[in-house]
């Protein structure tokens, strides 16, 4: 069982880590070719799908670059917070200086 729920989160990973990587797929309708179905040279259409591109995102992929992009700027805040402790921390009191 337990080696059953490994798997599955390993498999998870896996497909988190492609479609971070390869957030785009061949469109379905045309075939990856960016012309409409029946287009010929005369008459020449871009796909409605894929905008003429002849790709389209996969399932998933702004998801991940969401959370990605959300946890890289949480850790900037953060790096910024401590930055922001390390000054206030090393920054001269002006009551400090009347005692002296």
């Amino acid at each position: 069982m337990i080696n059953m729920i490994l798997l599955a989160m390993a498999a998870a990973v896996i497909w988190a880590a492609s479609v971070y990587t390869y957030p785009f797929r061949p469109c379905r309708r045309c075939g990856g070719t960016g012309r409409k179905p029946g287009s010929t040279r005369r008459r020449f259409g871009p796909c409605n799908r894929c905008g003429g591109t002849g790709r389209t995102q996969r399932l998933g992929s702004r998801t991940a670059h969401r959370t990605v992009l959300s946890v890289r700027s949480e850790m900037a805040k953060e790096r910024q917070r401590k930055r922001d402790r390390r000054a206030a921390d090393n920054a001269t009191d002006p009551r400090r200086l009347e005692d002296r």
